[in-house]
């Protein structure tokens, strides 16, 4: 507080790691590579071909496939299948790279998409 003599009292520092808390509580856990990896490939193949969703479940970011399950039939029905396309592309190729970064042996968080690895 300032007085009227001038002196000034600093708030105090913000918490160690910028005090940002995620909604949910969960969104930021890590995924980290299995043994054997799961192959890049299969994942692929998995998201294209099956609501574009279930390679999430394998790499193990459920709440990941979850929404883009719920999102294919929303467009199934929305766009008469036109959406539920561009979905299991955008799933496949996401999937894909999200599964070679945990063969790569590096961690991947809950919601990280394409290139995005925190």
């Amino acid at each position: 507080m300032d007085s009227p003599q001038g002196s000034y009292t600093p708030p105090p520092p913000p918490p160690p790691g910028g005090g940002y808390s995620p909604p949910g509580g969960g969104s930021d856990k890590l995924i980290y590579p299995t043994n054997p990896a799961r192959d890049p490939i299969l994942v692929l193949v998995l998201n294209l071909l099956l609501f574009g969703s279930v390679g999430y479940f394998l790499l193990g970011q459920k709440i990941k496939g979850i929404i883009a399950s719920i999102l294919w039939v929303v467009l199934l029905f929305t766009t008469c299948g036109v959406g539920t396309g561009i979905v299991a592309i955008l799933g496949a190729v996401d999937g894909y790279l999200q599964a070679q970064q945990l063969q790569a042996g590096h961690p991947v968080a809950q919601f990280s998409f394409f290139q995005d690895h925190r």
